[in-house]
């Protein structure tokens, strides 16, 4: 499970935060703004959720921006009461990866949260294989990682990147890398390694959030490409797909080596 800094300082919209989230992630509550930097600033934090409409929007829109300055490499989630379209996209141009709105319920409050710490894996991702993949490998594989919870076609993943189809098609060949279909694999294998590793999700949740018709059907798309069972993958990781992609990408028989903290 992923560790989340929280301050909501509305006790009612804090206790039904707590209801959604307790047991999915470790809350870690703050009372006040800087106990709650405090708290990001000295562990290991992967999100901070924050209210977005305290002490004013406009004030609490600029700790937001502050936020993701300062901390780019946590996901950034803010809870508003607000309804209208346009405080949406203004919550959106802060930086914010995602937003709990308060006609959430449970469900919808959870995903989010899952979105938004998909997100944040899929930028580190990208970060971290910009150094081992040639461009734009490492862009196409971490878009997929932070979009694997919904519709993930390689037309949306040219579009995000700037691209037509065609013409990743034959960039990627070009510098020797596997076409798209391939890389939106491999992304969506991060993304079931970091649900079943670091969110600490079942199988048959973890399925039918990724996409796929049943467990049995994500075991197989484990299997084939890592040798893995999902039970095998959640203990052995994150780390090991990476490891894994590299080195299948590359043709290299030499590990790879990623920061231990790229998914907490």
């Amino acid at each position: 499970m992923a560790r989340l800094a929280i301050f909501q300082p509305d006790a009612r919209s804090g206790a039904r935060l707590n209801a959604a989230l307790s047991g999915v992630h470790e809350l870690l509550p703050s009372d006040s703004w800087d106990e709650l930097v405090a708290e990001i600033s000295g562990g290991r934090v992967e999100g901070a959720l924050i209210d977005a409409d305290h002490p004013s929007p406009d004030e609490a829109l600029a700790r937001v921006a502050l936020l993701r300055g300062a901390f780019p490499d946590i996901a950034v989630i803010g809870f508003t009461e607000r309804t209208r379209s346009r405080d949406f996209y203004e919550l959106g141009a802060t930086g914010l990866d995602g937003f709990v709105s308060g006609t959430d319920g449970v469900l919808g409050t959870k995903g989010a949260v899952d979105d938004a710490l998909a997100a944040r894996r899929g930028r580190a991702v990208e970060e971290a294989l910009r150094a081992r993949l040639p461009s734009p490998a490492p862009e196409a594989i971490g878009w997929t990682l932070a979009h694997a919870g919904g519709d993930v076609t390689v037309e949306k993943m040219a579009r995000a990147l700037g691209f037509s189809l065609y013409a990743l098609r034959g960039m990627l060949h070009e510098r020797g890398l596997p076409g798209p279909s391939d890389l939106i694999v491999w992304g969506r294998l991060l993304a079931v390694a970091g649900r079943l590793q670091a969110d600490g999700r079942k199988v048959e949740e973890t399925a039918f959030a990724l996409g796929y018709s049943s467990s049995p059907a994500l075991a197989r798309a484990v299997r084939s490409r890592t040798g893995l069972t999902p039970r095998e993958l959640a203990s052995t990781g994150f780390h090991a797909v990476l490891q894994l992609l590299v080195r299948t990408l590359t043709g290299s028989g030499a590990p790879a080596e990623f920061r231990e903290d790229i998914i907490p």
